[in-house]
């Protein structure tokens, strides 16, 4: 059964410098040019992991952007439901420093910001038939409340994207089936501050989690950087570490791009789902698609596929 996304669709220039980034002077680095935004990052995975998957949202009408309708297509994803503007294509700018962290980044999200509600109306037959869908908080409010309205009794899953974005995801909360966030994106959508020092919660964010399924969210998948991913359902919270196939704890993934990596984890959950496992096994399956991300420079890891990321036992 297909799986429908919704939300930005970026070009992406990626700088991998050769020596840590400083303010105020420029930095000899690497840059690259490819597909971008979190929908776009699940789509392009998901058709990796043997999955069918539809992709809504709105291009410019530059060169550049036919080009990337191109490549989604000749990756696999069905591109029916993009719709084009007069407005510039998002733009996504990362600067990386020599261990693979990232040292800034803008973006520029015009074209998807200014969706309202009607404009990825009428859905496609690969969005009408699709069991799951996706949508991340990319989207106005007003839109993510209307696609939540529109996908009636499906699976919905959506992504915080950011601490500046998460909120929009409130309206929708008790609707969701499955919210991906990290502890920073969890305070915000709950309405909370940071802390005054900068650090993290006590608990690790166990009580945030709890909080998000208690406003009705039948399950949330938590990331907290290196420290295993969170599972919180009304069952309660699982701690899920990237492990190897014969169930010892695998080493940290070397860190070669950070980009793209959350949105591996998504897809692979999704996908793992798709492919008939339970929860927590989908989890660990999109932690495997994420150590693979990781561990390459872009978005989409080359050696991702079903196999690299499907439980051996």
């Amino acid at each position: 059964m297909p799986i429908a996304a919704f939300g930005a669709i970026h070009l992406d220039t990626i700088a991998h410098a050769d020596r840590r980034i400083l303010r105020e002077t420029s930095t000899p680095a690497a840059l690259a040019v490819r597909p971008g935004g979190v929908a776009t990052n699940v789509a392009r995975a998901l058709a990796r992991l043997d999955c069918r998957i539809a992709l809504a949202g709105r291009l410019g009408r530059e060169a550049e952007a036919d080009g990337l309708l191109v490549q989604l297509t000749t990756e696999g994803v069905d591109t029916a439901a993009i719709r084009r503007s007069d407005l510039p294509s998002g733009r996504y700018l990362a600067l990386h420093d020599p261990d693979g962290t990232l040292a800034a980044a803008v973006v520029d999200a015009r074209i998807t910001e200014t969706l309202e509600p009607g404009a990825l109306l009428p859905l496609t037959e690969a969005q009408e038939v699709a069991g799951c869908w996706f949508l991340d908080a990319n989207l106005p409010k007003p839109l993510l409340v209307e696609l939540a309205e529109t996908a009636g009794e499906r699976r919905l899953a959506a992504d915080a994207v950011s601490r500046a974005k998460a909120a929009r995801l409130a309206p929708i909360l008790p609707r969701l089936d499955l919210l991906f966030c990290n502890r920073a994106e969890a305070a915000a959508l709950l309405g909370r501050g940071e802390r005054p020092d900068g650090g993290q919660q006590e608990d690790g964010g166990a009580e945030a989690a709890n909080a998000l399924v208690e406003t009705g969210v039948k399950a949330v998948v938590m990331t907290r950087g290196a420290a295993p991913v969170l599972l919180a359902t009304r069952a309660g919270i699982d701690e899920i570490s990237l492990t190897t196939c014969d169930g010892a704890t695998a080493p940290p993934p070397r860190i070669v791009d950070v980009t793209g990596a959350g949105d591996a984890l998504i897809a692979g959950t999704l996908a793992g789902l798709e492919h008939g496992l339970p929860l927590a096994q989908a989890v660990a399956a999109g932690m495997r698609a994420a150590a693979l991300t990781l561990g390459c420079a872009g978005a989409v890891a080359e050696a991702l596929d079903w196999p690299a990321i499907a439980p051996t036992k």
